[in-house]
């Protein structure tokens, strides 16, 4: 199957726009990014997410890892974070659903 570097543009733009090198200078955590996305993009740009994130688990699912790391391996994979693509792609979800859930995300120090 062919696909674009765009056929999934709103996990891209989340994972460009929020995980990118500076991410540290706007937020402390990947969980704390993903509570900035919740609260500022639109309901139907966060209903595309999550229909590109099952299209994703769908059409990837005997190479999930590998393939979010061909498309986004230079602003961040799930590995960084000690998750699996599905295991993101729920933390993602729960936080989408509940901006402050990102607290029991965050890193244990």
């Amino acid at each position: 199957m062919t696909t674009s570097d765009d056929d999934f543009t709103a996990l891209s733009g989340l994972v460009t726009g929020y995980f990118h090198q500076d991410m540290d200078l706007e937020y402390e955590s990947i969980p704390q990014a993903l509570a900035g996305y919740a609260g500022l993009t639109e309901e139907s740009t966060k209903q595309q997410l999550r229909r590109e994130m099952e299209t994703f688990l769908e059409r990837y699912h005997n190479d999930l890892e590998g393939e979010f790391s061909r498309r986004y391996w230079f602003d961040f994979t799930p590995e960084v974070i000690g998750q699996t693509v599905p295991e993101f792609f729920d933390m993602v979800r729960t936080i989408l659903a509940d901006p402050e859930s990102y607290l029991r995300f965050e890193p244990r120090s």
